[in-house]
């Protein structure tokens, strides 16, 4: 990482002498280096060794407050430059195939961070002093290993803090997003009291997080809270193409499930922002298929239900833009396949975080992470 280098060795980084700039560029192996890319490497030492020495005179050196959130999924992924207040002050994203090495997904990363930071930078704010990451995928918070992910097919058994870590020379700390989300939802979801909850997370898969006497649960198979694979009964699934949760309650399955019932009614290549956007305006064939979705989630937390007896269950991220329109249907198939009604029933609640959840999700491993190292 050349900026936080650059940073961390300004005091040697701010006497390289500009003379020297076009030395190199007659020295450099032509075979191995275009005249034309040295020229913008060295341009960009230039503005870059200026904008240091003006933000060394300004910006207050303190940088514990600061915090490089990673939201990673296989749809985007997202980097965010906080605070632990939750203040977010630049955000880049982009997309990476499914099937990019663990190396080169940190690569990419690399090159949107530098970005983002040269975006920081220029408006004087410090470098950051620890990485957040709410990661899909089966990941130990233990270890730091990343045993694989559904969303990227050649991650297996990769050391994701400690890579991470090297790439950006700072400290990390991670999370599944699952896991990630119930604790922004602790942090800024005014649920900091809870002790028994569950959080469910619907994109890229259905997967549940639970909050046991107030504490994260994590298991050695690295697969706690896989939900989406749970198998539903032959006799009421809408068709044979359709086995799990994720086959129809996952935001891919959720679209499935709208083109299998209505096929007709949406445009080619429909996405779910825009499907979730047709629900909340009340577009009836949509309003149906988010219905029998929630009915399906509801039903099979039963045993779960019963077993764990959870206070409240927070639907989060997309489907809580839905509101009423998921968590109605949702409640009511729980009650009728549990028994249980009234004060028995877990509260069943929507997230409140809107859409700043992403970005409060990426944040959150490492504000919880600080705040218990400050009290222990």
């Amino acid at each position: 990482m050349f900026i936080i280098w650059a940073y961390q060795n300004k005091s040697t980084f701010f006497h390289i002498s500009l003379s020297i700039h076009e030395n190199i560029l007659l020295k450099l192996n032509l075979a191995h280096w275009h005249i034309q890319n040295c020229s913008a490497v060295f341009a960009s030492i230039r503005r870059y060794n200026d904008s240091m020495f003006r933000n060394s005179r300004t910006v207050p050196q303190n940088t514990s407050n600061y915090i490089l959130g990673i939201n990673i999924a296989s749809e985007r992924t997202l980097i965010v430059y906080g605070n632990p207040s939750g203040l977010v002050n630049e955000r880049v994203e982009f997309t990476s195939a499914g099937n990019l090495s663990f190396p080169g997904f940190l690569s990419e990363v690399s090159s949107h961070v530098d970005r983002l930071l040269m975006i920081t930078q220029a408006q004087r704010l410090p470098l950051p002093d620890v990485v957040s990451v709410s990661v899909a995928g089966n990941y130990d918070p233990q270890t730091g290993i990343i045993d694989s992910s559904p969303e990227f097919s050649e991650w297996k058994s990769d050391a994701l803090r400690s890579q991470l870590g090297l790439r950006l020379n700072l400290p990390v700390y991670a999370e599944t997003k699952a896991n990630a989300g119930l604790l922004a939802e602790l942090l800024f979801g005014g649920h900091g009291d809870l002790t028994q909850a569950f959080y469910l997370t619907f994109s890229p898969r259905v997967r549940l997080s639970i909050l046991s006497d107030g504490q994260l649960y994590h298991n050695t198979g690295l697969s706690a809270g896989t939900l989406g694979k749970v198998r539903l009964a032959q006799n009421s699934s809408p068709g044979e193409r359709f086995q799990t949760l994720d086959d129809l309650a996952s935001g891919a399955g959720l679209l499935g499930l709208a083109d299998f019932r209505h096929s007709n009614h949406w445009e080619p290549g429909l996405l779910l922002t825009e499907f979730i956007q047709s629900a909340l305006d009340q577009d009836p064939y949509s309003i149906e298929i988010v219905e029998e979705a929630a009915r399906f989630l509801g039903r099979n937390l039963e045993s779960l239900v019963h077993v764990l007896h959870p206070e409240t269950i927070i639907v989060g991220y997309p489907y809580h833009l839905l509101g009423d329109i998921w968590l109605k249907p949702m409640a009511e198939a729980l009650s009728q396949a549990s028994g249980l009604a009234g004060s028995q029933l877990p509260l069943v609640l929507s997230s409140k975080l809107g859409h700043r959840q992403p970005e409060l999700e990426a944040l959150a491993p490492a504000i919880m992470a600080l705040r218990a190292n400050r009290t222990s």
